[in-house]
């Protein structure tokens, strides 16, 4: 099947981003380690592991499946990071290759990776052409073998979803797009008693493609924002599901600003617990335009409170991280614009970060990793690759408690040049106003790319 998105949206952007790079106005390649021998090696290594038996991991490591290779061919191989020897290790491989897909713990050894893309990507004229199709089948990942195996069929083909897992043990999957170019209003439940998905009694109020789901405190699910065609609109509205109707209602009030690629952050504990903190993305319609704002959803008030303070430059497929010490970490994302005419990306500009910054609860403002930059008005460089579409994970055992593992993604050593998918990793270490360095290096570059904390 051929699937040919020829429209740029934020879903679309984030799919461009993903296989081909970024596209700026700099126009230089980057020959970082990630851009040449690692995509050289790729395919042979897809070759040598399918002989290997699978590492088994261990509670505490972190699970990468999946994702768009150097290539520009989605990923059926997984691997896992090792706090402990701070190296990443191959494990099982999926039936299907898959990318643009979320993941979502099952049970305290099991992971379901539903969904995806699976095939290749072209881009030419500035029209992104999909060769493959979007997947129903599901994969769960089970730590005590290292192995996959099927996992039921969902009623809809999705990529580019969420994936939530419920205080029930089910897993709550919302939106996305079908093999048709359509973006999704409907959901469905995933039930692991049963491995079977069951559709949610109604549709959300909107379609959505890479919007932000969030488990509130009270056990319901916040969806805000998203992508509602492959023509660069973007929505403000929200949904809340809640698990005892298996129903989605409204919510009363929407964001202040348009939102997709975005972040979504709940705070558990703290001056805004139960708030959630939405951070960037990009929103309009047929103009597609950077944001750097943040605004709270209070589910007392049911409303989303837009903040004073800004963060410090704007950022979409960026990560957001709840920080032990209650702060947030932004790291990475895309800064540009992006424009549509008559259905087609017509131009874009901008570039990938190689920063990051905090968000203090306490005192609500936005804080630079390394400071800030008075001369290019952004955060000054703290990572070591500029990356978007990339993975955040905080870590809980082994040597580097508190810390942060970021993996793969999008971008480059230079931020201004074009991104080829990553193999590299890094990890933040928050003591002492923060700091990045290089950690193990994934066996497969990878983009939009799904990362789990095995428990």
């Amino acid at each position: 099947m051929r699937t040919a998105l020829t429209a740029l949206s934020a879903a679309a952007l984030i799919c461009l981003l993903a296989t081909s790079g970024c596209i700026n106005g700099v126009g230089v390649d980057s020959q970082s380690q990630d851009s040449s021998a690692g995509a050289r090696a790729t395919r042979s290594h897809k070759v040598a592991i399918q002989n290997l038996k699978p590492a088994i991991p261990t509670a505490g490591d972190v699970l990468i499946a999946g994702g768009a290779d150097a290539s520009n061919e989605s990923i059926a191989d997984a691997e896992f990071f090792d706090p402990s020897m701070g190296q990443f290790v191959t494990t099982g491989i999926e039936a299907s290759s898959r990318a643009a897909i979320s993941a979502a713990p099952l049970s305290p050894t099991q992971v379901l990776l539903p969904g995806g893309f699976s095939g290749g990507a072209t881009i030419k004229n500035f029209s992104l052409n999909l060769e493959g199709k979007v997947l129903s089948s599901a994969e769960s990942f089970d730590e005590v073998t290292g192995a996959f195996s099927p996992a039921g069929t969902m009623g809809t083909p999705r990529m580019g979803y969420t994936a939530t897992e419920l205080n029930n043990g089910k897993v709550l999957v919302a939106g996305g797009l079908d093999n048709h170019g359509n973006v999704l209003d409907t959901a469905e439940l995933y039930d692991p008693a049963t491995r079977k998905f069951l559709a949610v009694v109604n549709a959300m109020g909107d379609r959505r493609m890479f919007q932000t789901a969030t488990l509130l405190l009270s056990g319901k699910v916040l969806i805000a924002g998203g992508a509602t065609t492959l023509s660069g609109d973007t929505t403000n509205s929200a949904d809340i599901y809640d698990p005892a109707s298996n129903s989605f209602t409204p919510a009363t009030f929407p964001m202040d600003h348009q939102r997709a690629a975005h972040t979504a952050t709940l705070f558990t504990s703290g001056p805004m617990a139960g708030k959630v903190l939405i951070a960037g993305g990009v929103g309009g319609s047929s103009f597609f335009f950077k944001d750097s704002s943040a605004e709270l959803y209070d589910p007392t008030s049911q409303q989303f409170v837009l903040l004073s303070s800004f963060m410090n430059e704007p950022r979409s497929m960026h990560t957001a991280t709840l920080l032990d010490n209650g702060d947030v970490l932004f790291a990475g994302g895309f800064s540009g614009t992006v424009a549509v005419t008559g259905g087609m990306l017509s131009g874009a500009s901008g570039v990938i970060s190689n920063s990051a910054e905090t968000f203090d609860p306490s005192s609500g403002d936005f804080t630079c990793v390394g400071g800030f930059n008075s001369d290019t008005l952004r955060c000054n460089q703290s990572m070591s690759v500029a990356r978007a579409g990339h993975t955040a994970t905080l870590l809980a055992t082994g040597a580097h408690p508190h810390r942060v593992l970021i993996a793969g993604g999008i971008g480059a050593v230079d931020p201004a040049a074009h991104g080829v998918e990553l193999s590299s990793a890094e990890l933040f270490n928050p003591a002492a106003g923060g700091s990045f360095r290089p950690t193990g290096t994934m066996s497969t570059a990878r983009a939009l790319h799904a990362a789990t904390l095995l428990r």
